[in-house]
């Protein structure tokens, strides 16, 4: 698995960019997507995705160690939608 630092390098070695303004743009990015859906909106990026908010109503679970019931608040997670181009290009079949 390729971890952020190794991504970093992969760009700025295929762009011919420093670390420094690949990290700066990564990063910059990262804030983005995460403001946008963070205010419920969603981010298309042709070619790779949809990144959406998605509200997870409580619920109800226990604690593992004194198995009590508790309930678990509402909270807001992102999911990732792959394009389907991208889909089918990992899948060999690129039209």
């Amino acid at each position: 698995m390729m971890n952020k630092r190794e991504l970093i390098y992969s760009i700025a070695e295929q762009t011919g960019y420093t670390q420094s303004a690949v990290r700066k743009v990564l990063n910059t990015f990262i804030d983005t997507v995460f403001n946008e859906v963070k205010s419920e909106n969603k981010v298309r990026i042709g070619g790779l995705g949809v990144f959406s908010p998605v509200l997870q109503k409580s619920r109800p679970v226990r604690n593992p160690q004194t198995m009590e019931p508790i309930m678990l608040a509402p909270r807001t997670t992102m999911k990732f939608r792959t394009a389907d181009d991208l889909v089918r290009k990992l899948n060999n079949q690129e039209e």
